[in-house]
């Protein structure tokens, strides 16, 4: 279904484009000029982009600190828990510490045992004979 989607979005975009010599080129400029426009927004900002370059910095840091926080409550509620065995905790060669792999909290995916009762299924055909 994908690749139908895609070639009709191709035959629009083809259908769209001018046929006329004096447009296509027109075109082509405009589209030469907007990538160049594109391209050179940060030698005619210098300002926004360094305190975009700042904000970006920040907000890669809080990133980082927020999943090495969840991280860390994760493995320290199995570490308490008692769920996990100390042998299946490995060391983390960064700084030395323990680090508890990844565990599925239910084996069977998100099927409860009710979604699992057969009663869903059909009712058995007779084996009476043939």
């Amino acid at each position: 279904m994908g690749l139908l989607r895609l070639a009709t979005v191709a035959a629009i975009a083809i259908a769209l484009l001018p046929s006329d010599k004096e447009q296509q080129q027109r075109l082509y400029q405009r589209a030469g000029d907007t990538a160049e426009w594109v391209v050179t927004f940060c030698d005619r900002n210098a300002t926004v982009c360094a305190k975009s370059a700042e904000l970006w910095t920040q907000f890669v840091a809080k990133a980082q600190f927020g999943a090495q926080l969840a991280y860390d409550m994760a493995r320290e509620r199995y570490a308490n828990s008692g769920s996990m065995s100390n042998a299946s905790l490995r060391l983390d060669d960064t700084n030395g510490t323990t680090v508890a792999p990844a565990v599925l909290e239910r084996d069977s995916g998100t099927l409860t045992p009710f979604d699992k009762a057969a009663d869903w299924r059909g009712k058995r055909a007779p084996h009476n004979g043939i």
